[in-house]
């Protein structure tokens, strides 16, 4: 005698309940998976810009510390040598002797706009030593580009160069510069010549770029006589 089996299975009903819950858990894991990857790229983009960021202040804070002599300006500014400021541009005409204060920094109007639209400003100051310049000219330039999104470094009379990656727009600096005048034993100033930095930055071509604001200031390491 036959006993008739019957196999049981998934019914219409089920194999679509479970289609959909299967497409549910896929959706939010791969959005999930979306998300961490745009915050890891921000993450990466992030630190490469403070980096880089990093990396051109220590250079300028290291030489600016042991300098002297600071002259502070922007092309189109109210000091007769704004002229250093452009690439390539004689540094000779500066005196070693020469210092120039800079108390507001690139000069803006009322509304933060900058008077003159000067394109470039930065600060020149007499190396404490010649290991860099050579001795033939004592002078380095630091200075911010408006136009190029970018810091440059300059040594004597040679070409100026970016200090900052192509992935770094860097959208404003001001240098300012406090105390440049030497004491004499007699007169001028009686304090320390101070240069403080501030940078803002962001990562170059990005569509809603975060702005990353850095500030040091640094002390004139040699007496001021």
């Amino acid at each position: 005698m036959y006993k008739k089996h019957t196999t049981a299975g998934f019914t219409l009903i089920e194999m679509i309940v479970s289609l959909g819950l299967f497409s549910v858990v896929i959706t939010i894991s791969v959005g999930a998976l979306l998300v961490l990857i745009a915050s890891n790229r921000q993450l990466q983009d992030e630190q490469a810009v403070l980096a880089n960021l990093s990396f051109a202040l220590d250079s300028m804070t290291r030489e600016i510390r042991t300098g002297s002599a600071y002259v502070c300006g922007s092309e189109s500014s109210r000091n007769g040598n704004s002229n250093i400021f452009r690439d390539g541009q004689n540094l000779d005409s500066v005196a070693v002797s020469t210092t120039v204060d800079c108390v507001d920094g690139r000069q803006r109007d009322s509304s933060g706009t900058i008077v003159g639209g000067a394109r470039v400003h930065g600060l020149t100051f007499v190396e404490g030593g010649d290991s860099i310049t050579g001795g033939s000219n004592q002078r380095i330039v630091y200075f911010h580009d408006v136009t190029e999104l970018a810091l440059y470094r300059r040594i004597g009379n040679g070409d100026a160069q970016k200090i900052t990656s192509d992935g770094v727009a860097i959208v404003d600096a001001d240098f300012f510069v406090t105390g440049s005048e030497p004491w004499n034993g007699t007169a001028g100033n009686i304090s320390q010549p101070t240069v403080t930095i501030y940078i803002e930055a962001q990562v170059a071509g990005a569509t809603n770029p975060k702005t990353y604001p850095i500030q040091t200031t640094v002390v004139q390491r040699t007496l001021d006589l």
